[in-house]
C-alpha cells in the first residue's frame, strides 16, 4: 500500500507500480464510483456521502473494500491512499486475512508540507484551493500519519523520499518494494 500526504504522488506512483509488476492498483475513489454505478449495497450507502461531499464513514469504506475483495479473489493489490485511519488499518488486516492476504509493504512517500501544497495547487482541480489543501494536510497529519507507526511496528513500513522527478521517486518506490519482498 502507498501512504503519504495529499500531493505526495500516491496515485501516480501506484499506477506506475501496477504496470511494472502486474498488480491491481486500487484507489478508494475508483471503488466508490464503481460500487455506486453497480448499485451494490455499499455503493448505495456511499452515494449520499459522495454526492454531498462528505467523508464516507469508515464502516461504509470498509464495506466497499470487502465487496471489492470478494469480487476479485486472491490477487496482488496496491492500495493507493487507503487505509486513512487506524480503525481502517486494523479492520483491513482482518479483512485481508479472511481472503488469505496480508500487507506485504506499506510504502510511505514523504514530502514536505510546502511541496505537497504546491503540487495540490498545481493540479488545478476545483476542490484544490489553498484553504482546502491546508485542511487536507492537517487531516492527514491527525488521522493518517499515525499509520506510519502502525505499519512500522508490524515490520511492513518502508520510507521513500517523494521529492524530485516522477521517475526518481518511482525508482525509490520500486527499490522499497523489492526490499520488502526479500
Amino acid at each position: 500500500m502507498l501512504l503519504g500526504p495529499p500531493g505526495a504522488g500516491k496515485g501516480t506512483q501506484g499506477a506506475r507500480l501496477a504496470q511494472r509488476v502486474q498488480l491491481e492498483h486500487v484507489s478508494t475513489g475508483d471503488l466508490f464510483r464503481t460500487a455506486v454505478k453497480n448499485g451494490t449495497p455499499a455503493g448505495v450507502r456511499a452515494e449520499s456521502y459522495l454526492r454531498s461531499g462528505q467523508l464516507v464513514p469508515d464502516q461504509v469504506v470498509l464495506q466497499v473494500i470487502e465487496e471489492y475483495l470478494a469480487s476479485v479473489g486472491r490477487r496482488d493489490i496496491c492500495f493507493d491512499g487507503f487505509p486513512r485511519t487506524y480503525n481502517q488499518a486494523a479492520t483491513l488486516d482482518d479483512l485481508l486475512a479472511q481472503f488469505g492476504l496480508d500487507v506485504t509493504a506499506a510504502i510511505h512517500i514523504s514530502v514536505p508540507d510546502q511541496e505537497a501544497l504546491r503540487r495540490l495547487l498545481l493540479r488545478g482541480r476545483s476542490d484544490d484551493t489553498e484553504e482546502t489543501a491546508r485542511y487536507r494536510l492537517q487531516v492527514y497529519r491527525q488521522d493518517t500519519a499515525p499509520l506510519i507507526d502502525y505499519y512500522g511496528a508490524a515490520g511492513a513500513l518502508a520510507e521513500v523520499d517523494g521529492t524530485g522527478r516522477t521517475d526518481e521517486v518511482a525508482a525509490r518506490v520500486w527499490r522499497a518494494v523489492r526490499q520488502s519482498l526479500t
